[in-house]
């Protein structure tokens, strides 16, 4: 198990596992990720300003990934000290640790880059990732509108948060 910061290199391993995870249409309400070219330009801005990007290898292949984007990255008007975060697991490599090593790193780098919070989004049914994110103190702060995934299901919703600082 190797984590560490995603690099330009990594840029087709990434978008594999995006369209993987996107693809099982239970995790998230987008059928395929964004196009290459846009994440290509994600990445690039993540290794210039040394955001908290990483991926985990297993037997040289990106098997997952954790990323924490700036709010103002994400989204017009967002904050520059809050952090909003996506994971992606391989499904055979969930419950096996990835995820908290990927967290574990991504939490810690959020921290040592100023980050005065987290938030992610995450659907009311998705138990096991919900209990990760309660290990490392998220908490829950608004349910959102529930939307409809590709595979017609409904879902709810949750914004949590990890807050970093005080002043968050």
């Amino acid at each position: 198990m190797d984590v560490r910061q995603i690099t330009l290199q990594d840029l087709e391993g990434f978008c594999s596992l995006f369209c993987e995870v996107s693809a099982e249409g239970r995790y998230s309400a987008r059928v395929t990720p964004p196009p290459i070219e846009a994440i290509a330009r994600a990445l690039a801005h993540a290794t210039q300003k040394n955001w908290p990007v990483y991926v985990i290898e297993h037997d040289g292949e990106i098997v997952g990934s954790a990323e924490a984007y700036p709010e103002s990255f994400c989204r017009l008007g967002g904050c520059e000290s809050v952090g909003v975060l996506g994971m992606q697991v391989r499904r055979e490599y969930r419950r096996k640790g990835y995820g908290f090593a990927l967290l574990s790193i991504v939490v810690a780098h959020c921290r040592e880059a100023g980050f005065t919070s987290v938030d992610l989004s995450v659907f009311e049914s998705n138990l096991a990732a919900r209990s990760l994110y309660d290990k490392f103190g998220f908490i829950g702060v608004e349910n959102l509108s529930p939307c409809k995934l590709p595979s017609g299901a409904v879902e709810k919703p949750i914004k949590m948060r990890l807050v970093l600082s005080p002043s968050a």
